[in-house]
This record gives C-alpha cells, structure tokens and sequence, in this order.
C-alpha cells in the first residue's frame, strides 16, 4: 500500500501474467475476465484508502490505468492444442 502506483501495478502485472499462463486454457476465459475485474476493482479500492484525503475518483482512476494499464487475460492454450497436451 505504501509502495508507488507504478510498482503496485507492475507487481500487480507479474501476479496476473502468472495466474494467466497458468489457468489460461480454451473454456476459461470467462474467469481470466472476472479476475481481471475484480483486481481492478481491489486496485481502486486499495488506492483510495492510501490517505484521508478522499477516495480515488473513475475519472483519476481511468488516467493511472492509461499510464499505467494491468495486464488483460489471455489464453495460452487454445482449444486446438488440447490434443497435444493430453497424457493418458
């Protein structure tokens, strides 16, 4: 919470692109959104509750995610390579 935004979303990024490569198979990305929300959502969150100043507004938090964008889901085996990684 105390580090800069730039490196809360770079391990942020790293976290994502891990969890991606691992669940990210054909089937599953409905999930890979919904935990690309979420975060961005916990971010926010984490980000207004930094000071007692206020909250972070959409408007401020859409500039931090244009400088600094988290990592969107993909998928890292598709459902045409299911074959080549089935062992019986």
């Amino acid at each position: 919470m105390h580090w800069k935004v730039k490196e809360q979303i770079d391990r942020i990024n790293l976290t994502l692109k891990g969890h991606y490569n691992y669940y990210g198979m054909g089937g599953n990305y409905r999930s890979l959104v919904k935990i690309y929300h979420e975060t961005k959502m916990f971010l926010r969150k984490m980000l207004s509750s930094r000071s007692q100043k206020g909250h972070v507004t959409w408007e401020l938090f859409d500039k931090i995610m244009k400088k600094y964008p988290i990592l969107r889901p993909y998928i890292k085996i598709p459902y045409m390579e299911f074959k080549s990684y089935v062992m019986l």
